[in-house]
């Protein structure tokens, strides 16, 4: 691995900016504008304007904007007080905030285990 600083392995999708494709960041994505496709990073950010309709993945995820369709968390995720959520949601720990919204189907996953959103679960929490 070089020594080069995490920015350049980081993307920043600034408010009032609308991409679509499929994403694939090495590190960081701090989202405030608009991604309309998949984004997969070690760490995703959705900013209280973000909002991202695709496949989402990544070990850490903070939401204060918007999620729709799947969502997977390796490790954690949060829902801030601002954000919501709405699809098929898997994750190993997750935190909601008194506020923060979720609809669909949720599946918790112990550490280290396959990824995987079977649609026999359905817990809507709101």
């Amino acid at each position: 691995m070089t020594n080069q600083p995490e920015s350049f392995e980081s993307v920043v999708i600034g408010d009032g900016v609308v991409v679509k494709g499929t994403f694939t960041v090495p590190a960081k994505a701090v989202i405030n504008g608009v991604i309309e496709g998949d984004l997969t990073a070690e760490e995703v950010l959705v900013g209280p304007t973000g909002k991202i309709t695709g496949r989402v993945s990544a070990k850490v995820l903070d939401v204060r904007g918007e999620l729709h369709n799947t969502i997977i968390s390796e490790k954690s995720l949060i829902v801030r007080s601002t954000g919501k959520i709405a699809g098929k949601i898997q994750y190993v720990e997750i935190e909601i905030e008194k506020g923060g919204e979720i609809e669909g189907s949720l599946n918790q996953s112990g550490p280290g285990a396959p990824v995987a959103l079977p649609p026999t679960q359905t817990l809507p929490v709101t």
